[in-house]
């Protein structure tokens, strides 16, 4: 028994050696090292720390954040499981409690909309932020409980010893290396370090959707009184059709509590096919006779892009390599419905894995593969996986959300329209009206794929 239990102790101890070329010249040795301070790295830092660990975070930027700009929304009750309360901490925009979806075309929207005072109530469904304060106040959680922080921090590299990864070499002007036991990617939408690294593969331009973003500034008083608001409520509405300009994306406003957040996305494919910029499709958005009352007398106070991976279940990376996991952006973990959420549990999943491993001595795939695991039980990979077919579908009906978008409108519209015709012959007239847009049976099989790829 005594012969075994050395045998375990020193297999466990020898995956903590470190090369001997990396450990003379490293500037320290953590438990784990985490690339990249946004929801993901932070949140795993936060727990990773909690459980004791020593753990360094690194971020490229200046300051928590500092790549983003504009904001979103975080589901409630996803974040207040891993920070109980966090709305008492979190300084954000506006609680939101009416949820619309506006159908567009170049003359018509279709405005679908529920409000209720039900989603006022704690734990409350969502809250408008911005991504700076939203990053801050993770990092500011992380730092508390005993992490590491470096800024102006950009790694360049992971180290290894065979296939062990072991430490990250941090580009001029730092110039120095960082050994670890457990190295964690969470450098965002098309991970430079893992492709590097042979971990993942390179990101298609049809996984990776490029959005604009801009933020116009109004006295808080006005954006409630536009959107019939009570004080300190916030609305969202999901924009489809005419924003886009013809292709599959998608489009939203977000209230914060003085600006008003637009944002339009497109794969960078397309974008590269239409030859359109980003700039473009919100200037095009702005100028549309029913977002110009809203935004009306606003000054623009932000503007920028930022690429998100939507290439869905099927772009996801093998997360789990000895010695290192992949969270966040970086693993493609992306839900436009969750938002923020699934980047902040799968780190949270990967902090539960890396402190077994630490609490085994061993960092290899055999322990570290708790992470997959806890992915693969929750939510966010349950979700995915159902939905895998929808980045495939997309890419094979490019027309859908702009073609239906225009036949719902025109169907609304004469519908809405009285004639002096007789209700039968008005719904024949209707029909062929519609289906001079697009044949019933090709509406009937693309109504048919939509619905398998809808889970």
């Amino acid at each position: 028994m005594l012969k075994d239990w050395f045998a375990g102790v020193k297999k466990g101890t020898s995956q903590e050696i470190i090369a001997e070329k990396y450990y003379t010249t490293a500037v320290k040795k953590y438990d784990a090292i985490i690339a990249g301070a946004g929801p993901a790295g932070a949140t795993a830092a936060y727990f990773m720390a909690r459980e004791g660990m020593d753990v360094l975070l690194l971020e490229r930027g200046p300051y928590p954040g500092a790549k983003t700009c504009g904001g979103s929304s975080i589901i409630a009750e996803h974040v207040h499981k891993l920070f109980p309360n966090f709305w008492e901490e979190l300084e954000y925009e506006r609680l939101i409690s009416h949820q619309a979806y506006w159908i567009m075309t170049e003359d018509d929207a279709i405005q679908i909309a529920y409000r209720s005072t039900r989603l006022s109530d704690a734990p409350y469904n969502r809250f408008s932020v911005r991504r700076v304060k939203l990053y801050e106040w993770l990092v500011k959680k992380a730092t508390a409980a005993g992490a590491t922080v470096r800024f102006n921090h950009h790694v360049s590299e992971i180290l290894y010893e065979g296939n062990q990864a072991v430490g990250v070499r941090i580009s001029k002007p730092q110039d120095c290396i960082y050994v670890a036991n457990i190295i964690i990617l969470a450098d965002g939408a098309n991970s430079l370090l893992a492709e590097k690294a042979g971990l993942s593969r390179r990101v298609s331009a049809h996984d990776l959707s490029l959005y604009a973003k801009e933020t116009i500034a109004l006295p808080a008083e006005v954006i409630e009184e536009r959107f019939s608001l009570p004080a300190g409520h916030g609305a969202i509405i999901g924009l489809i059709g005419y924003p886009t300009a013809g292709f599959n994306g998608t489009a939203s406003i977000h209230t914060f509590r003085t600006s008003i957040n637009i944002n339009v996305g497109l794969a960078v494919a397309d974008i590269a096919q239409a030859g359109i910029t980003p700039h473009d499709l919100i200037d095009r958005l702005k100028a549309h006779q029913y977002i110009k009352p809203l935004i009306k007398d606003g000054i623009t106070t932000e503007y920028g892009a930022n690429v998100i991976p939507e290439g869905g279940y099927f772009s996801i990376p093998e997360l789990v390599h000895p010695g290192s996991m992949i969270i966040g952006d970086a693993a493609s973990l992306v839900n436009g419905v969750h938002g923020f959420s699934l980047a902040m549990w799968s780190g949270f999943f990967a902090a539960q894995a890396a402190s077994k491993a630490k609490k085994h001595r061993d960092f290899s795939v055999k322990f570290l593969r708790l992470y997959q695991q806890l992915l693969d039980e929750s939510f966010v990979m349950q979700d995915l996986r159902a939905n895998a077919p929808q980045a495939k579908w997309l890419r094979d009906v490019p027309y859908f959300f702009d073609l239906y978008s225009r036949v719902a409108n025109e169907a609304a519209y004469h519908i809405t329209k009285v004639y002096t015709i007789p209700k039968k012959a008005k719904r024949h007239y209707i029909f062929k009206k519609i289906t001079s847009m697009q044949p019933i049976g090709k509406m009937l099989k693309d109504a048919w794929s939509f619905l398998k790829v809808i889970r």
